[in-house]
């Protein structure tokens, strides 16, 4: 419809503009609401994607507990093959395969020095 001029426009021609102008914003909002709707679907799905990597997610308190855990368990297996060590030494020294000296030397070494040894 095309814009009459100021002079004979009635109340209701501008009421015909008025309406349909509105007509097109309702129709433009309709748009930005449908696209509204979409994000909103994305966003679900991003909040659940967050969730499933939260709830498998490892936290720092539970790396520091299972790190704890295993350096636990290998200085016990160290402290088990060192006693090994300990034993295979004496044994060597008593039959006179390797010298005093020798022993006290094998036994001072790291990672669980001993710095006498009994004779």
């Amino acid at each position: 419809m095309k814009y009459m001029s100021n002079n004979n426009m009635t109340i209701d021609d501008l009421a015909v503009i008025v309406k349909g102008e509105f007509e097109k914003m309702d129709e433009k909002f309709d748009k930005v609401d449908k696209r509204f709707e979409n994000i909103d679907k994305r966003f679900d799905g991003i909040d659940k994607r967050f969730d499933k990597i939260e709830s498998s997610m490892v936290t720092k308190d539970y790396l520091d507990e299972k790190l704890a855990d295993l350096r636990g368990d290998l200085v016990v297996l160290m402290r088990k093959e060192d006693a090994k060590l300990k034993t295979l030494v004496e044994i060597l020294r008593k039959n006179k395969i390797i010298s005093d000296q020798e022993s006290t030397q094998v036994l001072a070494m790291e990672p669980f020095p001993m710095l006498s040894i009994n004779k």
